[in-house]
């Protein structure tokens, strides 16, 4: 059984965070907010270039300057707009190209 774990230090405690739980991962200046169904965000002091490096490229995709989206949460994309737990994402035209390729996939 291969379970996907990311270990992240969160107000300095070391929290394991069961990647198929994270809803989308926001970014706001040096830290990040991890949203997980059903209980609030957990926030690390992490850039988001640091956090990509430690997720997997096949499952995550930065969409945006500030968001980072798991590709199999993703309810259905419509004019640039992401749909994810009833939250609209942006995508950015920079990262545009990236994601789609990795979203047709």
């Amino acid at each position: 059984v291969n379970i996907d774990i990311c270990l992240t230090v969160i107000v300095y405690s070391l929290v394991k965070v069961m990647l198929d739980d994270i809803e989308y991962i926001e970014g706001l200046d040096d830290y990040l907010k991890i949203c997980l169904p059903g209980r609030r965000p957990l926030v690390a002091r992490m850039t988001m270039k640091n956090m990509l490096e430690k997720l997997p490229g096949q499952k995550f995709c930065r969409v945006h300057r500030s968001f980072i989206v798991p590709l199999d949460r993703i309810e259905k994309v419509r004019n640039k707009v992401i749909f994810i737990a009833g939250r609209e994402i942006p995508v950015g035209s920079s990262y545009e190209k990236d994601f789609f390729e990795k979203y047709s996939e």
